[in-house]
């Protein structure tokens, strides 16, 4: 073969180097392109990151937002609590021991402070008229002056009149109850409806040979709520359980009650109120501090007149596995009738709520209101205590929360107990 030329050899340089820059080129367009997709991919990534950090914030701010807003309870006052003996103080109370009775300072309007609520209220013409009524505040918004307080301090009572206290005839507890006494009529009479009704382990009264020490029945047991072991307090029981009898013994099959067992006694309570939404779909409430102070206006401070315009039956049954004891409508309140000595026998007194938050060294502040308590035990079936609960669950407002047995407070001591017990048959 002939050796190239210098011609040949520069033509092949050019060639080469026209290879090279094409392949430079295309390069260049690759990574441009390359460029291009990887560019397009980050921008993506930002979107979505934006997107995702907006609702993260979105749920943050939310949830540090308190559900709705403070509520004014509209309790009328017109003047210092104290000369009076306003709810919860114990002005112008004492015993008749060596306490002595605490002042209670002047309060202007009442308010509410709503703490987060767990189930928001319903929006639009169906909303609950009712929903967090309750009130935790009295001379200023924040001052928890309705939370439970000790009973005594330094020698000083704190509260007024407490419940559940023993209703034996002729009891008399030791707190002058001047200017409070109990609506001796029926609620109803006295322009009050029942706004809830809820039921506790054992009685919280005591009768002397119907509910007492001396009462018996099935042994307590543990329960399960909310997959957390929890004990309840058992008060007072009936002396009718007889383990060798089947109406006592035989389970029953509950629908709609929970943790609930034949042959135990329970002590029912209808709280009632003249601030209820009587007559109307939302008139049964739970917690039932709602129902009792829903409308404004109506129950006040000063002038004091709870236990007047807010009162509770109380009814203590044993469960029967037998239908000669059916009862159909007890979410109506108090069974009444004289052939089977219901509501016959009725101690009426002021007193407290109730429940195990409180005792004889922690005390109620939501006092004093009426008790009108049945002072004999009876038996009532469990299917009229299913059909009590299936009534509660078709009301408006949710009240599963009542659809169980509460625990009992210890019986109230005789020094934190009024001495206005009546006995009208």
């Amino acid at each position: 073969m002939a050796p190239a030329n210098s011609d040949d050899l520069k033509t092949l340089e050019t060639r080469e180097m026209v290879l090279t820059v094409k392949d430079e080129e295309k390069t260049v367009t690759l990574n441009r392109s390359m460029f291009t997709v990887v560019l397009g991919l980050m921008v993506v990534v930002l979107v979505i990151c934006a997107v995702t950090l907006g609702v993260v914030v979105g749920v943050v701010v939310n949830d540090n937002k308190t559900p709705g807003s403070p509520v004014t309870v509209s309790i009328d006052s017109n003047g210092g609590v104290g000369g009076t003996g306003g709810v919860g103080g114990a002005g112008g109370a004492g015993t008749a021991s060596t306490a002595s009775a605490a002042s209670t300072p002047a309060a202007s309007t009442p308010s509410k402070s709503t703490p987060a609520a767990s189930t928001p209220a319903k929006a639009g013409d169906d909303a609950n008229p009712c929903h967090e009524k309750k009130p935790y505040d009295a001379n200023a918004p924040g001052d928890g002056y309705f939370n439970n307080v000790k009973c005594m301090e330094d020698g000083v009572m704190q509260a007024l009149e407490q419940s559940g206290t023993n209703v034996t005839l002729g009891y008399k507890g030791e707190i002058d109850t001047t200017g409070r006494s109990p609506i001796t009529t029926t609620y109803k009479e006295a322009g009050l409806c029942p706004v809830n009704v809820h039921w506790h382990l054992g009685a919280e009264h005591l009768s002397t040979g119907q509910y007492d020490e001396g009462g018996k029945g099935p042994a307590h047991r543990r329960r399960m709520r909310s997959m957390l072991a929890e004990s309840v307090r058992q008060g007072f029981q009936c002396h009718f359980y007889n383990k060798d009898d089947a109406k006592f013994t035989k389970p029953y099959e509950w629908k709609y009650c929970k943790d609930m067992e034949v042959g135990q006694t329970y002590e029912i309570h209808w709280p009632h109120s003249a601030a209820g939404m009587c007559g109307s779909d939302w008139q049964m409430q739970t917690p039932f501090y709602d129902g009792v102070f829903c409308k404004d206006g109506i129950i006040s401070l000063s002038p004091l007149n709870t236990f007047q315009k807010i009162g509770v039956q109380a009814q203590v049954f044993t469960i029967v596995n037998d239908e000669r004891y059916h009862y159909d409508n007890l979410i109506e309140g108090m069974i009444v009738h004289p052939g089977t000595e219901h509501g016959q026998d009725i101690a009426k007194y002021t007193g407290s709520t109730t429940g195990t938050s409180r005792s004889n060294e922690i005390c109620s502040r939501y006092t004093p209101i009426t008790w009108q308590v049945d002072r004999k035990c009876h038996m009532v079936s469990a299917s009229s205590f299913d059909k009590l609960c299936k009534d509660m669950k078709a009301q408006k407002d949710d009240m599963s929360d009542d659809l169980h047995a509460h625990g009992a407070r210890e019986l109230v001591a005789s020094q934190f107990a009024a001495d206005n017990h009546q006995r009208i048959m």
